[in-house]
């Protein structure tokens, strides 16, 4: 089956509205403002919001798993009380010294609490 052309250019028509598509897709991505084109894996820590705690909690909960489960999460300073101590008793994670608990659990429930305001949206 012999392709249909166009007899002036040469060209299919939709090889060439393909053609048009993926450049003003193309120009479309390059004008993206610098924050918007971010992605992921150009961010320090991941997903974690960047704050005061973002560090140690950053490097202490992905020596075990993604950050992205931290960030999935919406528990009050209890319930991150209370998953620390699972991991910890249960999970082998090692015993945080107590101004890095404190730290973190700051952290964790000031940015991942239960009104979830950190909540990963794609």
């Amino acid at each position: 089956m012999q392709e249909r052309q166009s007899s002036k250019t040469g060209f299919h028509p939709v090889r060439l509205w393909l053609a048009a598509a993926s450049a003003a897709v193309g120009c479309a991505l390059a004008a993206l403002p610098p924050a918007l084109a971010e992605t992921q894996e150009d961010r320090e820590f991941g997903q974690l919001v960047e704050a005061e705690g973002v560090e140690e909690t950053y490097y202490t909960c992905t020596a075990c798993h993604s950050e992205m489960i931290v960030a999935q999460q919406g528990k009050t300073r209890e319930g991150w009380e209370e998953m620390l101590d699972w991991m910890t008793e249960e999970q082998g994670m090692p015993e945080l010294d107590p101004s890095e608990r404190r730290i973190i659990l700051n952290y964790l429930s000031a940015h991942y609490n239960t009104d979830r305001p950190n909540f990963p949206r794609r």
